[in-house]
């Protein structure tokens, strides 16, 4: 599933029987929008008018709890595994948790409980402990605790709340996930009023009425590589693909592939759970090694951890040649040898369901109030030498001798026709008048047909019965549509898969335990000369790197970016304690820096963070380099320069990169990069090193 769980019918539950949410590493009024806009927001104010409490436990007092209100729980970056095992404490040395469920439910529940009691280490994970690791104090712990195991509680872990992003994409992003799950178990997980969700997603809609979603293949014939082979490839004719090439590279890597010409990790594949333990190597045997990059779509620079890796890549005699394929010439474009210019949107025909993930997100158009499926009309001629995507492709076909292969001789409106007749459109509006009218709402679910409450279904021990079509047949440990796609059917505090992989793996054993991060207060040579946590999630005012800026009004927001002197620059946010011992005014230019990069920013001095945390948002789409690149100072705000690209844990693809350790300094307007300091110069050696 992505990390994301199923989410059917919990707005109505959450509104009707819970009495208190908790937001945790959870934004939704930033990052929840990111496919959807702000439709979920009318819908959480109703917590305030049905007095639902809210609680958010975030180093940052984020957009959404100054909007809903309620308390403010704020852990020191990559912590919040210590603050969710000392919450299990107090439930059960006080009894606040669901021990029939837990009993019936999950499994391995004893081996985690001695663990947390102390029997294991001799180590009481008591909110006191707690405190010393995360500065949330004690008592307020204690108090969360014993609220939350005395009402029914949704939790919201995520910027979905059902467990995507958040505090999952820091160095322990991997226990607090875990974590998460192990919470809302020991509560009852798919009772009434006990689930997961914020009111983003679990809108009724009606899922029977069928529209491909933007993963599920669309027109490349793809069936391995899409969620083409669910079920779009029974409704869509058209010639099969495949990539008979089987050597890949996880992009995560790409750099270490090119420069030192071997990679060895993991790679990610989300459909089964034991998929995450395949081993890649490159080169792989009997393939040779890519010389060519041919790059379209994201931006790394904008979303890849310590991206002067990138830099260095693009401009290695190992890479031999570089398309790029965009709209805007920033990031990676400008390190290409070849740009074929890509036209937008407005310039092109397209058809579409707004917040349609396909099997990315499945049944994501639940976030919204009405289902909407668009007609995108070509508003203008493409501008200067500009293509379609469709048209780019199909000139390189046809020198390549495949055009007719590529296109089966339709146009581009031709493919958007074709998808059209393979929906559920034709039986409610012609082709015609759907091209006329532009748009076609789906009415809601009718009342016989409603999507049953997420995990109700596993809570009362019957099949499942909720409308995805997932874990397949094969995945299920014993009779189909029964239990958890793990191996005993099961929640499990104790991970039969990990037991069976690598038990005695210190970075993710068999059972949740809390180890500090590799890169935090607790790496004493690092932080003596980077002392800040910087953390950096997704841009509120810019969806990824495609909204960013293109000289739009998007940046006279100041909370985006800030004008000085002629240039916009991206905004670091820092406690006014730590602005002051560093003598930072909010409009400085600062510099943040650590061993791997430094960027430019302009400070904002806010009682949002506490003392030695500083906020600024990931995916800028400008890198710009005021020298060198890759050897001087960025004023792009690519503020990843300065993340680790070292993995969660070595026997994973678990990406790092929201949060790092910094210093921060008024600019005195050198552009070259310092020679990093003893420690940083020690951390550096141990990046980028492939797991073995």
């Amino acid at each position: 599933r992505f990390g994301q769980s199923e989410t059917y019918g919990t707005v109505e539950d959450l509104l009707k029987n819970a009495e208190m949410v908790v937001y945790w590493s959870s934004n939704p009024e930033s990052t929840g929008a990111s496919y959807s806009a702000y439709e979920g927001t009318v819908r959480r104010l109703w917590l305030k008018e049905l007095d639902i409490k809210q609680v958010h436990v975030d180093p940052y007092f984020n957009e959404t709890a100054q909007l809903m209100g309620g308390k403010w729980l704020a852990p020191r970056p990559t912590t919040s595994p210590a603050m969710a095992l000392a919450i299990a404490y107090v439930w059960i040395m006080e009894g606040l948790y669901d021990k029939d469920y837990v009993a019936e439910r999950t499994h391995g529940f004893d081996k985690w409980k001695a663990y947390l009691l102390g029997e294991e280490d001799g180590v009481p994970k008591t909110p006191e402990w707690q405190e010393a690791e995360t500065g949330v104090p004690a008592k307020d712990v204690r108090a969360l605790a014993r609220e939350w195991g005395t009402k029914r509680t949704y939790l919201s872990p995520g910027a979905w709340g059902n467990g995507h992003g958040g505090a999952g994409r820091n160095a322990t992003g991997v226990q607090w996930a875990r974590a998460m799950v192990c919470l809302i178990a020991m509560q009852g997980l798919g009772k009434p009023g006990v689930n997961m969700g914020n009111l983003q997603w679990g809108m009724p809609a009606d899922f029977n009425f069928y529209f491909p979603g933007y993963t599920e293949g669309g027109i490349s014939g793809d069936l391995i590589g899409t969620g083409m082979a669910l079920s779009l490839y029974q409704r869509m004719p058209q010639l099969p693909t495949a990539n008979t090439v089987g050597q890949r590279i996880p992009r995560l890597w790409l750099p270490e592939a090119i420069l030192d010409e071997k990679a060895t990790g993991y790679a990610f594949f989300g459909v089964s759970p034991e998929s995450q333990f395949d081993k890649f190597e490159y080169p792989q045997k009997g393939y040779a090694k890519a010389a060519m990059l041919y790059r379209l779509g994201c931006s790394y620079f904008g979303t890849v951890a310590n991206n002067n890796r990138f830099a260095r890549m693009y401009r290695s005699p190992n890479l031999e040649f570089v398309v790029n394929q965009s709209i805007w010439c920033e990031g990676e474009a400008k390190f290409a040898d070849i740009i074929l210019p890509a036209c937008t949107n407005f310039e092109r025909p397209d058809i579409s369901e707004w917040a349609n993930l396909g099997s990315y997100g499945h049944h994501g158009y639940q976030q919204l109030n009405h289902r909407v499926i668009l007609f995108q009309h070509k508003c203008i001629e493409p501008l200067g030498d500009s293509k379609s995507d469709y048209e780019i492709f199909l000139g390189l076909a046809k020198r390549l001798g495949l055009g007719l292969m590529f296109s089966e001789g339709m146009s581009e409106l031709d493919w958007v026709k074709r998808l059209f007749d393979a929906s559920d459109l034709p039986d409610v509006i012609s082709w015609k008048d759907f091209v006329r009218k532009g748009y076609y709402v789906v009415p809601p679910e009718k009342e016989k047909t409603k999507a049953k409450l997420s995990f109700k279904w596993f809570a009362e021990d019957r099949k499942k019965d909720v409308p995805e079509p997932w874990p397949f047949p094969g995945d299920y440990s014993g009779e189909y549509l029964k239990g958890l796609q793990t191996q005993s059917g099961k929640i499990e505090f104790e991970c039969q898969s990990l037991l069976r992989f690598d038990p005695d793996d210190p970075e993710r054993p068999p059972i949740l335990k809390y180890t500090p991060s590799w890169e935090g207060p607790h790496t004493k040579e690092m932080y003596g000369d980077y002392p800040l946590q910087l953390i950096t999630p997704h841009p509120r005012y810019s969806y990824h790197t495609q909204g960013d800026g293109k000289d739009s009004f998007v940046n006279d927001i100041r909370e985006h970016r800030v004008l000085i002197d002629g240039h916009f620059y991206w905004v670091l946010r820092m406690s006014p304690q730590d602005a002051a011992a560093r003598n930072i005014e909010t409009d400085d230019l600062v510099k943040v820096h650590n061993h791997r990069g430094a960027v430019i920013c302009a400070a904002q001095r806010t009682k949002r963070l506490m003392p030695g945390t500083v906020h600024g948002y990931e995916a800028s789409a400008i890198y710009e380099p005021m020298g060198e690149p890759g050897k001087s100072v960025d004023r792009g705000g690519c503020l990843n320069q300065l993340t680790p690209d070292r993995m969660q844990l070595k026997q994973s693809l678990s990406q790092a990169n929201s949060a790092a350790l910094v210093e921060v300094e008024l600019w005195d307007g050198d552009i070259e990069l310092r020679e990093a300091g003893a420690a940083g110069r020690s951390a550096a050696t141990k990046e980028s090193v492939p797991a073995e």
